[in-house]
């Protein structure tokens, strides 16, 4: 998947000068913060899901400090300055999956946080032809847009989006709820099959979808090709709504599972709108900067260039605290880990730590990724940009021959 993400260059535009005074009045460390020997819950890495544990853990009343390698908090939600006064969303560039109780409870408007909800949502011209698929959130334009290409798909796709609605609706819940542990299922602990069964109440309400589960199961399992090709004829369509299948994964419309994917296009929730997306004011930065400022008001210390070196393990093999590369030793009751799996089990933790077997399974996963985000400043919206970022995807094009993805870059075009 190709990603082309701009900024506009103009003296003229008041937008851009307002975006960047943003920027430069984002989050910048506590001075005042000293770094203590002990606390109660220690976060390692300042991405967004950090950032939100440790909001929620200061706000509850536990001592929290967030530690963060890099010299800029953020992870992948990120704002930082690529070209010479000129900033950008470094990868992730648009919001839409932070959960609404996330927003409510952090008070992110308060702490700054503004968005702008991304209407119309997808553009995709037809090569050959003069016209274009522009998708938004309004339903009557949509069906003016589809019914370029056919009308019955513009009458198919209202009943398809409420059809989504109407699946996620049951999985949603699952977004909110700690996930089932399996293994304290077959405890002997009453208290550990509690706690299963409380977690498992989401679990089972999928399951509550009555006549629609056969669709709910095929939408999980199917390849996206599969249901976009029950629904609808038109090839515009189903290339601009397959996008939605495979983004960010290495994966195909093709293959089995991705039709899971396409549930993300109604998800999520902007502005109160369900299913919309949208693009915060300041970039994906001001996301983790709004969600910084509500943990530090509620007493959380967040310290930038100080990679963790591992985790400290006591002799009963329970993690008791962090050290730092400096060899700074912070000892902690709880430790939480933002990296992923491979950097917390495997680099953070010493290898007689976990079984073998563990530490295989965790080898295993694989992160490879298909995106390659192109971040572009234009001067000004004219034929020679668009001339520009057509020979740029047609270089790409040339490169790339992964898991089906020519046909739907090709559609693309």
């Amino acid at each position: 998947m190709f990603y082309i993400a701009t900024s506009l260059k103009s003296s003229s535009c008041k937008c851009v000068a307002r975006i960047n005074h943003v920027i430069a009045s984002s989050f910048s460390q506590d001075s005042t913060s000293v770094l203590k020997a002990e606390y109660d819950a220690v976060v390692i890495g300042a991405g967004h899901n950090g950032l939100v544990s440790a909001a929620y853990l200061a706000k509850s009343g536990l001592r929290t400090a967030v530690f963060e390698r890099r010299h800029v908090i953020g992870g992948a939600a990120v704002t930082e300055e690529m070209i010479p006064g000129y900033k950008f969303s470094r990868a992730s560039y648009v919001l839409s999956l932070l959960r609404p109780q996330i927003y409510k409870d952090l008070e992110l408007k308060k702490h700054g946080l503004k968005v702008y909800v991304r209407d119309p949502n997808s553009y995709t011209p037809v090569r050959g032809s003069n016209k274009s698929l522009l998708m938004g959130n309004d339903a009557r334009k949509n069906y003016q847009s589809i019914a370029q290409f056919s009308v019955q798909d513009a009458k198919m796709y209202c009943a398809f989006e409420k059809h989504l609605e109407k699946l996620v609706s049951a999985i949603e819940p699952l977004l909110d709820s700690q996930p089932v542990n399996c293994a304290k299922l077959n405890s002997f602990s009453i208290k550990d099959k509690i706690t299963s069964v409380t977690s498992l109440r989401a679990l089972v309400k999928v399951g509550m979808v009555g006549k629609d589960f056969p669709r709910l199961y095929e939408l999980i399992t199917a390849p996206a090709s599969k249901i976009l090709d029950k629904w609808f004829d038109s090839e515009p369509l189903k290339a601009t709504l397959a996008s939605d299948a495979v983004i960010g994964a290495m994966t195909s419309p093709y293959f089995n599972g991705s039709g899971y994917v396409l549930l993300h296009h109604v998800m999520g929730e902007t502005e109160g709108i369900k299913g919309a997306w949208g693009n915060p004011e300041g970039g994906m930065g001001a996301v983790s900067n709004a969600i910084a400022k509500s943990a530090l008001s509620h007493g959380a210390s967040i310290f930038t260039e100080k990679p963790v070196a591992k985790l400290v393990v006591n002799s009963n093999k329970k993690v008791t605290g962090i050290m730092l590369e400096d060899g700074t030793h912070v000892k902690a009751k709880a430790v939480l880990c933002n990296p992923t799996p491979r950097v917390t089990y495997l680099d953070l933790l010493e290898k007689n730590v976990l079984p073998e077997e563990y530490r295989k399974e965790v080898d295993a996963i694989d992160y490879t990724s298909p995106v390659t985000k192109i971040n572009g400043l234009l001067f000004r919206f004219n034929k020679m940009a668009a001339v520009y970022f057509r020979k740029v995807l047609c270089v790409l094009e040339k490169a790339i021959n992964v898991c089906g993805f020519l046909t739907l870059f090709k559609n693309y075009q």
